[in-house]
């Protein structure tokens, strides 16, 4: 593997955020050093990197990280005139209804068939039916039917649209493109084992257009990132294609470096209320995950939690704010943040009282 194409975790976006050209927002990410080695082994071995985790550890965004620190890596290798570029990302979000060839293209049958049953009609036939007051009917039809002709004829562009998979599988350029396929587990069981061919050997079959999508050159193959949170159990055979890595939630030390990166330029008794709400977030996520059913807060919850309470110490203080964090369960509008179902309120409420 050469080093422009390693991911080293090192090179990161600013605390504010930076946006691509699909205004993608990426902020920094801090891998552990075993993810890191596990994007590597992926990228070397050209095969899917299947990121496992309980929700809100942060699989989601480490391609965009990758993708992020390699579009650095080309600029701080080239001209000033490259200073635009962004590593071509594509990101296929899997819904309940998703199927494999969502992601590789889109065929518009429906519409093609109406369309050849409106060129199938005359317009000039229907002109003796209309009278004076309606021939403003007439010339939109005529306008339209010169619409549908010219979606006929350039078919491929008004009914054909590619989707994120086969865009990547298609790169032409001479290096790697990146590919987020998320919540793989939201699909059907049967969806993991129809994406077998074009994971492992890159290729894939476009019936209706009786074309077959060869696969690329080993420098063109995408980067492949896969998310599941285990809503279901993946094949066998789909395993055996992935590299997987079980993305571990960060202890405190490696929660506060993650702080760090977003939050800078804090005060001393800003310092000291982070400190309050790790404590806090903490202590919540220890009370419910020994609960059936229940979901402790995420990272990204968490962060989402800590933007709007240093707000809020601005706005008015940082005592004000402690002592509001201290009573976290007398705030429920804020508890919000971290807990999203009200069992969860419920227990931690419970918890709190019976200390009390």
């Amino acid at each position: 593997m050469s080093e422009a194409m390693r991911y080293e975790g090192t090179l990161q976006p600013p605390v504010e955020g930076a946006r691509d050209t699909e205004l993608r927002r990426y902020y920094p990410y801090l891998p552990e050093p075993g993810l890191v080695e596990a994007v590597n082994l992926a990228i070397d071995l050209h095969r899917p990197l299947l990121l496992e985790g309980e929700p809100g550890c942060g699989k989601t965004r480490l391609a965009g990280a990758v993708a992020y620190e390699l579009t650095q890596k080309v600029r701080q290798g080239t001209k000033k005139g490259n200073q635009d570029f962004w590593w071509p990302y594509f990101s296929w979000n899997v819904k309940s209804t998703s199927r494999v060839r969502d992601g590789l293209y889109r065929y518009d049958a429906v519409n093609r068939l109406r369309d050849t049953q409106i060129v199938g009609a005359d317009p000039e036939r229907l002109q003796g039916f209309l009278d004076e007051s309606e021939a403003d009917k007439f010339q939109k039809l005529r306008q339209e039917l010169k619409q549908v002709l010219q979606r006929l004829m350039d078919w491929e562009k008004a009914y054909f649209k590619w989707g994120p998979l086969g865009e990547a599988l298609q790169w032409q350029k001479n290096y790697r493109p990146i590919l987020l396929i998320d919540e793989i587990d939201k699909a059907d069981s049967d969806f993991p084992n129809d994406l077998l061919l074009e994971l492992e050997e890159f290729r894939f079959d476009i019936p209706e257009l009786g074309q077959s999508i060869t696969p690329p050159p080993e420098e063109q193959e995408p980067i492949i990132f896969i998310t599941s949170n285990r809503e279901k159990p993946l094949p066998d055979p789909f395993l055996r294609r992935c590299v997987y890595y079980y993305v571990e939630f960060p202890q405190k030390g490696h929660l506060t470096e993650i702080i760090q990166q977003r939050f800078e330029s804090v005060s001393k008794n800003e310092a000291k209320l982070i400190k309050l709400a790790v404590e806090q977030f903490y202590a919540i996520r220890e009370i419910l995950e020994p609960q059936p059913g229940s979901r402790p807060p995420g990272t990204s919850e968490f962060l989402e939690f800590l933007t709007v309470i240093l707000r809020r110490a601005k706005r008015t203080s940082v005592d004000d704010t402690v002592k509001v964090v201290e009573k976290l369960a007398e705030h429920d509008s804020l508890l919000g943040i971290l807990l999203k179902t009200k069992a969860d309120q419920d227990l931690y409420h419970d918890y709190v009282n019976q200390d009390d």
